[in-house]
């Protein structure tokens, strides 16, 4: 027996000398069993041969992406129509329309509220980037408001990030305060101390993919890449002579198994898999034209796509993306001040004017929503095992407010998108408090609001997700993960 030491995480093997095969040449069920079991990378693949085992299982790793956007929400367009499974976002103008096209991978939330903050005594714009990652309420232990512990990201990529290359990335699209503020931070490491962010994507493309453009592997790597591309050779050659012995079901298990393998085999060959591919370089940019508005949708789609390739690649698997708040939005025909002009207008008493202020709002709201689908789109077009990245990824869509002109933080809108590895049952728009006005009962700052459902427990779920056997996350009073996820 040769035991196989492998760097890259497969950890030692025992590969037979000499497999054992039938008459015919072809190795038996039973030993190609024993292959793989004695294979350990590999140890969910025997299972699969036995058809009492459930059809999917999951070998690819589980990404995070967290995207934060600003200014609330508007009912009338935001909220989906018809129930939690034919839900509908495809009508005139809805706020979510763009995601439209992966409507069976989204988990629409209604009803979830920043209770730590304002059962605490805060409300608006401060505390939503702050808790939005950390559940936390805010301390002004240091001057200003921080959170009490880190944010989920953090506690996540501290725990399973040195698997890949970088343990996470923090991306900011636009930085109006000139540097790191509480607007702009959505992660913190433990005590709550701020993680840095980049807003250049020159410099994000120059960090993350410098290996791919320069760097060549040392002499050990080189051994490591050679004995674990010598194994998945081993197992394909090995896996190929069973597939005419097998039919039905087991067939279509081995033969989607061993397509994985080659995907693999091609990514260890340095060959073009189709999945890690280095992308363009982004132009060069001051400081100066980084804070021009004009430059924002070039930047937030440059900033997306290079998130996509860096989780294709698994370069990382956990990524911040702040999309802050802009003064206006040129681009989109927007002169006004989205905060003071739009937000704050929304109950605008003639009707008139009401009615155009909320649409030009929504055309921001939508305009978010398309570069979320962006990213949606890339992640799902690129193959990886049995599926695609979106299919191995949770990809959360927050924001900061409720109902933008009140400066709430009930009824947050957050979106979860991708498959999740199959631990959340998506295609489904959760009400979690039906028919309520989330301000209904509620008197004042620093108080409970009837029915409330606080976001600490979405956080819990998704640390769920990646086997962390967490009850809490941030304010300790709410414990459990949301059971409508699952």
């Amino acid at each position: 027996m040769k035991k196989h030491d492998d760097s890259y995480g497969l950890g030692p093997q025992v590969l037979p000398d000499n497999l054992p095969t039938t008459k015919h040449g072809a190795a038996s069920r039973r030993s190609f069993l024993k292959l793989m079991a004695g294979a350990g990378s590999m140890a969910g693949f025997t299972r699969l041969l036995w058809p009492s085992v459930c059809e999917a299982q999951v070998t690819s790793p589980l990404r995070f992406v967290a995207v934060w956007t600003p200014h609330g929400r508007l009912d009338e367009y935001w909220l989906p129509k018809n129930g939690e499974m034919d839900f509908d976002i495809n009508f005139t103008d809805a706020s979510l329309q763009p995601l439209h096209p992966f409507r069976d991978q989204l988990l629409i939330l209604d009803g979830l509220d920043y209770r730590v903050l304002y059962e605490q005594g805060t409300s608006g714009h401060e505390g939503g980037p702050v808790t939005f990652l950390t559940g936390s309420a805010l301390s002004n232990a240091s001057g200003e408001g921080l959170p009490k512990n880190e944010s989920l990201d953090q506690h996540l990529a501290g725990r399973l990030g040195s698997a890949t290359r970088f343990r996470s990335l923090q991306l900011n699209m636009y930085s109006a305060f000139g540097g790191q503020t509480i607007y702009d931070s959505l992660s913190f490491g433990p005590g709550g101390v701020r993680v840095p962010w980049e807003r250049d994507p020159l410099k994000v493309y120059t960090r993350v993919f410098a290996a791919l453009m320069t760097g060549a592997p040392s002499a050990a790597e080189v051994r490591a890449m050679a004995r674990k591309k010598s194994l998945l050779d081993y197992l394909v050659r090995d896996a190929s002579r069973l597939q005419s012995r097998l039919a039905g079901p087991e067939k279509a298990k081995l033969d989607a198994h061993i397509s994985a393998l080659r995907d693999i085999e091609k990514r260890l060959g340095g060959g073009d898999s189709g999945m890690c591919t280095k992308p363009a370089q982004p132009a060069q940019q001051t400081l100066s034209q980084l804070g021009q508005l004009a430059r924002v949708p070039q930047n937030v789609q440059l900033m997306m796509d290079l998130t996509a390739q860096a989780l294709a690649c698994d370069l990382t698997r956990f990524v911040t993306i702040n999309m802050l708040p802009q003064p206006s939005a040129p681009w989109l025909n927007i002169s006004e001040s989205l905060h003071d002009d739009l937000a704050h207008r929304v109950s605008e008493s003639n009707a008139t004017m009401r009615a155009q202020i909320r649409a030009k709002l929504n055309t921001f709201h939508r305009w978010n929503a398309e570069q979320i689908a962006r990213l949606l789109g890339t992640l799902k077009g690129v193959n990886e095992g049995m599926g695609n990245v979106l299919d191995h990824s949770i990809v959360l869509w927050g924001n900061e407010l409720g109902e933008p002109d009140v400066h709430a933080s009930h009824g947050v809108p957050w979106v979860i998108a991708g498959g999740a590895n199959g631990k959340f049952r998506t295609g489904r728009y959760l009400r979690l408090r039906p028919g309520k006005n989330p301000l209904q009962g509620w008197s004042a700052i620093g108080n409970k609001a009837p029915n409330a459902v606080a976001h600490n427990h979405v956080l819990v779920s998704i640390a769920q997700a990646f086997d962390q056997p967490i009850n809490t996350f941030g304010q300790a009073d709410y414990t459990g993960p949301l059971a409508a996820l699952t």
